[in-house]
C-alpha cells in the first residue's frame, strides 16, 4: 500500500497576482470559441444553469471584465501563500478599517 508523506512548513511567502498576458489571450480565445448547447426543457434554474445566463457571464469575462484593473486592485493588499497539509493556501493579511465592527 502506498503512503503519502505530508511535509509541513511554517514558511509564509509573499504573493502577487501576475497573470501572464498569454494566459488571458488564451482565455479570451477559448471563450470566443465556446460551442453553446441548447437549453434543456424546463423553466429557469430547475434543470441547472440557464444557457443564456452562462453566455452572458462568459461574454462579461471575455469583453466586459478589466482583468488588469482587478489584478491591480487585488495587489493593493498584502498577500501571502503557505503550505498547509500539502495544499498551497493563498491569503490576505488586512486589518479591519474599524475595530468597532469586530465586536
Amino acid at each position: 500500500m502506498a503512503s503519502t508523506v505530508l511535509i509541513m512548513s511554517n514558511e509564509i511567502r509573499s504573493f502577487r497576482i501576475d497573470i501572464p498576458q498569454a494566459d488571458l489571450d488564451d482565455l479570451h480565445a477559448r471563450l470566443t470559441r465556446t460551442r453553446w448547447p441548447a437549453q434543456l426543457p424546463g423553466e429557469g434554474w430547475s434543470r441547472g444553469v440557464p444557457v443564456s445566463y452562462l453566455r452572458e457571464l462568459a461574454e462579461y469575462w471575455n469583453a466586459g471584465h478589466d482583468w488588469r484593473a482587478a489584478e491591480a486592485r487585488l495587489n493593493q493588499f498584502p498577500q501571502y501563500v503557505t503550505d498547509i497539509e500539502g495544499q498551497e493556501v493563498h491569503f490576505l493579511h488586512v486589518a479591519p478599517r474599524s475595530r468597532t465592527r469586530c465586536r
